[in-house]
C-alpha cells in the first residue's frame, strides 16, 4: 500500500505537532529551574539534556507521555473514516481538558493537552472545507493556544506564583 499525499503530510503534521508540544513540556520547566537556581540563561542551549536525577527520570518520561498521547488520543481522531472532522472535534476537548490539566501543572499537562488540542484544530481546520466542524476547529485552536500559554506561564513565573 503506497502512502502519500494528503494522509502522509496530515500524520507528519501530528508528528512535528507532538515534537513541538514535548520539547515545549521540557523548555519551560527548564527556564524556571534556572530562574530558581539563579543560573546562566546559557543552560537553555541544552535543555533536553536532564541535569539532575530528577530530570533524568522526568525528561524521558515527558517524551513518552506526550508520544503516547499524540500516538492513541491524535492517532485515533486522524483515522476519521466516516469524515466527520472527527480532529476538530477532539481537538476542542483536549484544549478544554488543558484547562483542567493546570492541576496537574507540574506533569505539564497544560502544555502537553493544548498542543494537541492546537495540532488537531490545525488538522480540522485543513479538513473543514470537506467534512465541515470549522468553528470546531477554530475553537481547538483557541482553547489548545490558552490552555498551552497558561502552562508555559505557569512555569515561567512558578516563583511568583508560589508554585
Amino acid at each position: 500500500m503506497k502512502l502519500d499525499g494528503p494522509a502522509v503530510e496530515s500524520k507528519r503534521l501530528l508528528w512535528i505537532g507532538a515534537a513541538f508540544t514535548a520539547a515545549s513540556a521540557i523548555f519551560f520547566p527548564r527556564i524556571q529551574g534556572i530562574r530558581d537556581d539563579d543560573s546562566s540563561w546559557w543552560r537553555l542551549l541544552t535543555f533536553f539534556v536532564a541535569q539532575d536525577r530528577e530530570g533524568w527520570v522526568l525528561v524521558p518520561l515527558v517524551i513518552a507521555l506526550t508520544a503516547a498521547l499524540f500516538a492513541l488520543v491524535g492517532g485515533w481522531a486522524w483515522r476519521d473514516a466516516r469524515r466527520r472532522n472527527r480532529p476538530a472535534k477532539v481537538g476542542l476537548v483536549t484544549g478544554v481538558l488543558g484547562f483542567a490539566g493546570i492541576i496537574g501543572f507540574f506533569l505539564s499537562a497544560p502544555i502537553l493537552l493544548g498542543g494537541l488540542g492546537v495540532t488537531l484544530g490545525i488538522e480540522g481546520r485543513r479538513r473543514r472545507a470537506t467534512e465541515g466542524r470549522g468553528v470546531l476547529a477554530v475553537g481547538a485552536i483557541v482553547a489548545g493556544t490558552i490552555a498551552y500559554a497558561i502552562g508555559a506561564s505557569m512555569w515561567i513565573f512558578a516563583e511568583e506564583l508560589g508554585l
